[in-house]
């Protein structure tokens, strides 16, 4: 019996001992996280650092120089397209306000904050006083097969963001692959108006690439697929998709049609290699420097 309860008394202390040191582990990776997470805050929204200049000398003009574009767009966020169709949908002594209000929204400093959107992946939208969501710009120019991309996800200190292509700009519709473990869906364009960091893309070729076949093939092919936290391992480019993950899902309908919009060329697409591709255009931004997109 004294044999017995020694014994018991060793393995109750073992036990303990077990479950301390599974505490102990738990706690020091809760720590790690946040830390990570702290590391990573505010890395992804800018602000301008430069002063507001009128633009009504350069908006009113009857053709506009490259200059007039860049000073635009670094006032704006709106790229040469963007700026364009701005102009061609508002008349004459409407224009300079129209784009004075984008002018407000790029400078204005809105207030964040970072939630957690699913077990590791932290997301950042902009949120009023009583934690609602805020749209804090509008866009300007919304064509099928644009690419949105933002800055605003990030997971273990690794800033990855988040991408989606277009699929039907009259009804504001996007394609996206968003949690691990859930199928890619259609989403609402509304939605990328509430986070503090975006970027919308454009292939350079719109003319002479068929676009709409390449937002139908994405539908067709590419909708209620499988998220893949490794897509790509061990071919990124499968002539049958079974799973995909964000960046992957823009990156590979337009992969079928002869655009390699990956910039680094490795295994793993990320939104960040989509933003730097040399094939796309920039359209408009928000919360990032037009001068350097994403380094």
């Amino acid at each position: 019996m004294l044999q017995r309860s020694e014994s018991d008394r060793r393995r109750n202390k073992r036990i303990i001992q077990w479950i301390r040191n599974v505490f102990i582990i738990l706690f020091l990776l809760i720590c790690m996280v946040g830390f990570l997470n702290w590391l990573t805050e505010g890395k992804g929204i800018w602000k301008p650092d430069y002063s507001k200049v009128d633009l009504g000398s350069i908006v009113n003009k009857e053709e506009l120089s490259k200059d007039d574009y860049h000073t635009i767009f670094l006032q704006t966020g709106l790229g040469r397209a963007a700026a364009d169709e701005l102009m061609r949908k508002s008349a004459d002594g409407d224009r300079e306000e129209a784009f004075e209000k984008y002018q407000r929204n790029f400078f204005l400093e809105r207030d964040y904050d970072c939630r957690i959107a699913a077990v590791i992946v932290h997301d950042e939208r902009m949120r009023d006083e009583d934690g609602k969501l805020v749209k804090g710009f509008e866009i300007s120019d919304l064509r099928n097969g644009d690419i949105l991309i933002t800055k605003s996800t990030h997971s273990l200190g690794w800033r990855h963001g988040h991408a989606a292509i277009v699929t039907d700009a009259v009804r504001g519709e996007t394609l996206e692959a968003i949690l691990l473990g859930n199928p890619s869906v259609l989403q609402s364009v509304s939605k990328w108006r509430t986070y503090p960091s975006f970027i919308q893309l454009r292939l350079k070729d719109q003319e002479n690439a068929d676009v709409e076949e390449i937002v139908k093939y994405a539908k067709k092919s590419i909708l209620g697929i499988p998220y893949g936290l490794l897509t790509g391992v061990p071919y990124k480019a499968p002539d049958e998709i079974k799973k995909t993950q964000c960046a992957h899902l823009v990156w590979y309908p337009y992969e079928r049609f002869g655009y390699d919009l990956d910039s680094d060329g490795t295994w793993l697409v990320t939104p960040k290699d989509i933003a730097n591709s040399d094939l796309l255009e920039i359209v408009q931004v928000y919360g990032v420097n037009p001068e350097e997109i994403w380094p």
